[in-house]
């Protein structure tokens, strides 16, 4: 009979499977047989979720589906430079706020001014706005057919977006993934018993304003290690620059300490037990959060963490800063390639030149001087403007209107 880590209910085969390492950080190793249905609710809906909320940005920026497949999550309402914009699920940031607006000129005309991602979305809009116009849509059409028309694209302004990790809420989520996968090792009567007693009480006191027991053992307990691990080069090269670890080890007179790395940028130590835990015992858990199908609970097998190093936890904030600035690279050199092969797509597009075709001179000319003005104007963040003739735009309307 297997009893749940934080109260006396009995695990069964109905019991909500827990995820070891949180989904949100693409974690796929789960159980039924460490915690009761209860408390995985109530964790999910408090320090998990707390944990959770701090690498929404990481996620978004990153692209980092869930350990389920879900996708990242939707950041609403940034500032950049002076606009607010929506980061999409997929990443692509979009003007919040209304779609499109229409000014009346007071001459029985009217300006239009419609924000959309591509070409598609603009067809996309044009039942709404002929709606708001109270004409009928081919009304509309035959309008925008007879005016020429502009488009700006631009990229968005800077965004200065915090990032915080830590605090005492995710650091009991940490501590209570740490207990999960330790009690995978050791089993649940032991981490159920005294010697793993401060840490549990540290876990569970998500509910409380002030526990007594709780705030000494975050003070003395947890800390925050900045140190590059031993095997650090090894497990990027299978698991990615971003990795998720949980190494977990115990001394000869069973004092247990466990490692938390998150996304092989920021860490916490946390001392499960000063004493009392079974001795010289070892077990690790680590992931690619950029393919969470990548993943393995044998990894202490694999490496082999100096117990001293664990107990002996260091931090800098310039070497925090540094390993930070290193997950902003990794963006950058992630997203680069993508955004240029759309400006290149949308040019080769409006030149109706095919993937594969070979292109003559005379159209490559002014191609190339078109993607090196969108080239520039992207890299130095500045609005590139194009003019639309009525015969252009009523080819885009019958281009998109029919595909």
């Amino acid at each position: 009979m297997v009893k749940c880590l934080f109260c006396e209910s009995v695990l069964t085969d109905d019991t909500k499977p827990e995820h070891i390492l949180l989904n949100a950080l693409g974690g796929r190793k789960t159980s039924r047989r460490l915690i009761c249905s209860s408390h995985n609710e109530a964790f999910g809906g408090s320090i998990d979720k707390a944990m959770a909320e701090q690498v929404a940005v990481l996620r978004n920026m990153l692209q980092l589906d869930s350990g389920t497949g879900n996708d990242p999550p939707m950041l609403k309402g940034i500032d950049a430079g002076g606009e607010k914009i929506n980061f999409r699920s997929d990443g692509v940031p979009e003007l919040a706020g209304r779609r499109f607006t229409i000014t009346d000129r007071g001459d029985g005309s009217f300006a239009l001014q419609v924000q959309a991602r591509s070409e598609e979305e603009f067809i996309r809009l044009i039942p709404h706005i002929a709606a708001k116009l109270k004409i009928p849509e081919d009304q509309l059409r035959q309008m925008l057919t007879s005016t020429n028309a502009g488009y700006i694209t631009k990229r968005p302004g800077p965004v200065h977006h915090p990032l915080s990790f830590g605090g005492p809420d995710a650091v009991r989520s940490i501590t209570k993934s740490c207990l999960e996968l330790w009690a995978v090792a050791v089993g649940n009567d032991e981490v159920r018993g005294p010697a793993y007693q401060e840490a549990r009480s540290f876990a569970l006191a998500y509910a409380e304003p002030f526990n007594a027991a709780a705030e000494p053992f975050n003070a003395a307990r947890t800390h925050l290690d900045s140190r590059f691990l031993p095997d650090a080069d090894e497990l990027k090269r299978h698991f990615c620059n971003l990795f998720n670890l949980i190494y977990i080890k115990s001394d000869p007179a069973g004092r247990v300490i466990a490692h938390f790395t998150l996304y092989n940028m920021i860490a916490w130590t946390v001392v499960l037990a000063e004493q009392g835990g079974t001795p010289n015992r070892k077990i690790g858990l680590v992931n690619n959060p950029l393919d969470p199908t990548v993943w393995s609970d044998t990894i202490a097998d694999e490496i082999d963490i100096d117990f001293a190093w664990l107990a002996a936890p260091d931090h800098s904030l310039e070497r925090a800063r540094n390993r930070v600035i290193a997950v902003g690279r990794e963006y950058v050199e992630r997203t680069r390639p993508a955004e240029i092969g759309r400006i290149v797509d949308e040019v080769f597009d409006k030149y109706g030149i095919p993937e594969g075709a070979l292109v003559g001179v005379a159209a490559l000319k002014p191609m190339w001087n078109e993607l090196a003005q969108r080239m520039v104007s992207w890299a130095l963040s500045l609005p590139h403007e194009d003019k639309l003739t009525a015969a252009q735009l009523a080819e885009l309307l019958k281009k998109r209107s029919s595909e």
